[in-house]
């Protein structure tokens, strides 16, 4: 557990740039049902969201459903990218080393967060060039 940024993924050996640490699945939820649960969750109290946009009516909600790329922190000066792939016809989201990460490195990428209403997110990064919140896009829906 990190102390500002949840659970967080350390690298358990060396992983060379370029190399596919992980896929990131989950429940793959509309646009509607996407909003449906932010909002419901957000109401409830709830500060950890694991939910990508991928395209329109296609978000990958991985909170329930998910594995252990749920937990990868964001960072303004991450250490992994996000790529979408077309594998048999199906959109796949995978994780990425943008770098060379050393064992007991924790992973990071760039979340590119789209803020939903009035409520900015404090970014807890620690990196050089942190921008001090996530995402400078707002939106109004999933």
């Amino acid at each position: 557990m990190t102390q500002h940024c949840g659970w967080g993924v350390e690298a358990v050996e060396l992983i060379d740039e370029g190399d596919y640490i992980i896929e990131y699945v989950g429940e793959v939820i509309n646009d509607a049902l996407c909003e449906k649960r932010f909002w419901d969750m957000k109401g409830k109290g709830i500060t950890k969201f694991y939910m990508v946009a991928v395209r329109k009516d296609f978000n990958i909600d991985a909170r329930f459903k998910g594995n252990e790329s749920r937990f990868i922190n964001h960072s303004c000066d991450p250490n992994c990218t996000m790529e979408k792939w077309d594998v048999n016809g199906e959109t796949r989201l995978g994780i990425f080393a943008a770098k060379t990460i050393e064992p007991r490195e924790e992973l990071t990428f760039d979340y590119e967060y789209e803020m939903y209403g009035p409520d900015e997110v404090e970014c807890h990064c620690g990196a050089s060039n942190c921008h001090g919140y996530l995402g400078a896009k707002r939106s109004d829906a999933c």
